[in-house]
């Protein structure tokens, strides 16, 4: 789209600009430059800088970034590589562009620090203030090509950026100094060179199309001894590339106590909202109530976790359908939610209150889902908790059904899935001897020993379509402490996730190196994570599979979505150090992995692909990935391409972000004690797409996840931070100690506004309506007096935020103007 402005009219033109969306082709993702390798021994250099010095040039013709035992630096005639090892011997290469144009290099992102030289006792060669860059460009190195390098954790990476139409094999780099170079077999490049090599990893491609990320075939192609170009595979040169998520919206959502929101559900016919969790608020500021309709609008009590609630968004996340109270007068929380295409809210948790509300409950023999089962402790005048499962009417003013679910001693429900039918699938832990469970159960009776707070069974029950009755429940578990923290449905399938401390926890077609816990057949006080796999027939559930998946420390795992094939996705937390991590696909740092002093501190959140072909689970690839702090991974969903999207909380400063495409409130840097992280991955696992902070200076913890029919994310739990970051948002101001938070998340494959421009007296207004965070800043409007011209011009003028629409205001000398979008 392009506006066209004259002296006496304004108009808009259709025109189509391909450059206007950048297709970025990702062929230099995590080039690891700084590693040094010989026959003798490896050289860890250090850490590479996320920031280039410029020259003291000006314009700055020469930027440098620094690292212990190397310097890399780029100018016009190229990009030099300069690595030194501990015994002095050194390696050099130049990394030069064959035909290519020379294109000064053009410091992007400067930071906010300086670089002050004072050597010497002659002041005239001191050189102060120095800029600092997060990037450095060559534009148009090759027609239509530009290449961008940044640094991202330990690794120096760089991108080739091509315009719609341009074609990457035109690209050809020579590297002087290298004895050799060759592809190994994984794919990467290797650089021989004086006393090591220098290993790039196999180039990355893929594009965006309708809302779909398609895998582009790409490697590298060795053209002569020191020369390489790529071959890519068929892909579509008309559309964009960008895998940019820019923040939609980001709320607090609390009142005047604590507020956490343990789960996040959209409804896929409309991307309607929904949030639940727990609440011991009882309004927001100013006398307004915290409910706002629903079953219940007052608080009821509990003084430890208070209520449960229920809350409904429309797809802005702006308006609030409803809100709604869920419990009795004691403690009552949700932690799981499931939404259907009609809209009805299935909620599972805990309570401890007696007068929990009760509409048609599920029934079983001599089970009977009316009332709380366990019997009040004469000391703490409290209930054990029992599980329970509500269905909402889709406007929360009623309940379909709800029931308790438990035994005489204490049952909390943590996951929750739903298939076509609306029939309910409910995972988590029980106590109780006398759990309700069906003839055709895998384990009828309690496996371990009836000791409270020791030992429990993990259980997988299903509830009837529209309640009323359990069509099938079984104990699930060994003979000391199982719990089952999430379930997931997909065609037919079921598959439960959680953790395990028991050495005869069901092992049974499971992974070769899962089959014993902590991997050893001598008993251990640590736990593993499990995935249990069945299939669905009428209302009996088969098992399939069952498999311990960790090593030897504490594994957990907290989340887990499946596809229609089979394949089990799940994320959670680790402290071993050897973790099963396969070599296909991306590899990311973990600290975890690396600390042989123990678990101390640290602990890294992980992601495991399981397939199943019908005689024996394996992995498709299994990862983990964090810092030096406690990094936990509580949520994992795919989009309709696939690409899966993992939630967590990280304290760690040097968690893995990626550094290039990363705006707005959406973070590379730690904002302050535990944040938000969001990490997504294609489906082949061959990149992180995106990895981000997301949080305030306070305490911020993500749990919730989901996806919309759009392929944008929702993600949800509970911030202690006054300075969330919040945009678009329903409550900006934090009301209690802490609040729940609710965000949304969109990629920037979804298409721009259209620009529009008015007369306003001698002036030129051009406007546009803002599309997510990053409507500014990350969008430029460039201008030309020449509609096919190649010199467009950046305006510099920055947009004002009136009325609803960003508007910059101009007073044209010439004619005709017309102006563009640009993202860089």
């Amino acid at each position: 789209m392009a506006v066209v402005v004259n002296s006496s009219s304004v108009s808009v033109t259709n025109v189509n600009f391909k450059m206007n969306q950048l297709l970025k082709i990702f062929f230099g993702a995590g080039m690891a430059v700084l590693t040094l390798v010989s026959s003798a021994s490896a050289v860890n250099p250090g850490n590479l800088p996320l920031w280039f010095e410029a020259g003291q040039s000006q314009p700055a013709s020469r930027f440098t970034a620094h690292a212990q035992g190397a310097e890399f630096a780029v100018t016009a005639a190229g990009a030099e590589f300069s690595l030194r090892r501990s015994d002095g011997q050194t390696g050099l290469v130049r990394m030069q562009f064959v035909s290519a144009a020379q294109a000064s290099p053009v410091g992007i992102n400067q930071l906010a620090g300086r670089i002050n030289y004072f050597l010497g006792n002659d002041s005239t060669q001191w050189q102060t203030t120095r800029p600092t860059f997060a990037q450095v460009s060559l534009e148009n190195v090759y027609p239509g090509i530009s290449v961008i390098y940044y640094g991202n954790q330990q690794q120096l990476e760089y991108d080739f950026n091509l315009a719609a139409g341009a074609n990457p094999e035109t690209i050809n780099i020579r590297f002087d100094g290298a004895q050799n170079i060759s592809v190994d077999a994984q794919g990467a490049l290797v650089i021989a060179l004086n006393g090591g090599k220098i290993v790039q990893p196999a180039p990355v491609a893929y594009q965006t199309i309708a809302g779909e990320r398609r895998p582009v075939k790409a490697g590298y192609k060795i053209s002569e001894a020191q020369t390489v170009t790529f071959a890519v595979g068929s892909y579509d040169h008309t559309q964009p590339l960008v895998i940019d998520p820019i923040l939609s919206f980001s709320s607090y959502f609390g009142g005047n106590n604590s507020d956490t929101a343990w789960a996040v559900a959209v409804n896929p016919t409309d991307n309607s909202i929904f949030i639940a969790g727990q609440t011991l608020s009882t309004q927001i500021s100013n006398n307004i109530p915290f409910a706002t309709n629903g079953v219940d609008k007052t608080f009821n009590g509990g003084t430890v976790l208070g209520d449960a609630f229920v809350a409904k968004f429309d797809s802005t996340g702006t308006n609030l359908i409803y809100c709604t109270y869920l419990g009795g007068n004691a403690d009552d929380a949700a932690y799981a939610l499931a939404v259907d295409t009609s809209g009805h809210a299935f909620v599972a948790g805990a309570t401890t209150s007696p007068n929990f509300p009760v509409t048609n409950p599920a029934n079983y023999s001599n089970f009977s889902g009316t009332n709380i089962h366990g019997v009040i402790n004469g000391v703490t005048g409290h209930y054990p908790t029992d599980a329970f499962v509500t269905e909402l009417e889709t406007n929360g003013a009623s309940l379909l059904y709800s029931s308790y679910l438990g035994g005489s001693s204490s049952e909390t429900a943590y996951g929750l899935a739903i298939d076509l039918l609306g029939n309910a699938f409910v995972t988590g832990f029980t106590y109780s001897s006398n759990y309700p469970v069906t003839p055709s159960a895998i384990f009828g009776k309690l496996q371990c020993t009836n000791n409270f707070y020791l030992n429990a069974n993990a259980f997988v029950t299903e509830i009837a379509a529209g309640g009323g009755q359990i069509n099938y429940s079984t104990y699930l578990g060994g003979t000391n402490f199982d719990t089952g923290r999430a379930i997931a449905y997909n065609n037919g399938n079921v598959f439960v996730a959680g953790f395990t401390a028991s050495t005869n926890f069901p092992w049974v077609k499971g992974l070769a190196t899962g089959k014993y816990l902590n991997g050893r057949t001598n008993r251990t006080s640590a736990s593993d994570a499990f995935v249990t796999m069945f299939t669905t027939s009428g209302t009996n559930l088969t098992l399939a599979y069952s498999t311990f998946l960790g090593s030897s420390n504490n594994d957990v795992a907290r989340s887990i979505t499946a596809d229609a094939s089979g394949n089990a996705y799940v994320v959670g937390w680790t402290t071993s150090t050897n973790f099963p991590v396969t070599t296909n696909g991306v590899r990311l740092t973990s600290f975890v992995r690396t600390n042989t002093t123990g678990l101390v501190i640290a602990t890294n959140a992980f992601l495991a692909k399981l397939a199943f072909d019908g005689t024996a689970v394996s992995y498709g690839y299994s990862q983990i990935f964090g810092g030096r702090g406690v990094d936990v991974a509580n949520g994992v969903t795919r989009d309709s391409a696939d690409n899966i999207y993992v939630i967590g909380s990280a304290s760690s400063t040097n968690f893995p972000v990626t550094a290039n495409n990363i705006f707005g409130s959406l973070r590379r840097t730690n904002s302050g004690a535990s944040d938000v992280f969001v990490t997504a991955f294609p489906s082949d696992f061959s990149t992180v797409l995106w990895s981000a902070y997301f949080g305030g200076s306070g305490n911020d913890y993500g749990n919730g996840i989901a996806v919309d029919s759009t392929n944008s994310i929702v993600i949800a739990r509970q911030t202690f931070s006054v300075n969330f970051p919040v945009f678009a948002s329903a409550r900006s101001v934090r009301d209690g100690s802490d609040d729940a938070f609710i965000a949304k998340i969109f990629p920037t494959s979804m298409t721009l506004p259209a620009l529009s421009a008015r007369r306003s007296g001698t002036n030129v207004l051009v406007s546009w309506p803002p599309i997510g965070q990053i409507i500014p800043p990350f969008v430029n409007v460039e201008t030309s007096t020449n509609l096919i011209a190649t010199n467009w011009s950046l305006l510099s003028q920055p947009p004002v935020l009136t009325n609803g629409n960003y508007t910059i205001t101009l007073n044209p000398t010439n004619p005709v103007r017309f102006f563009r979008f640009r993202q860089p």
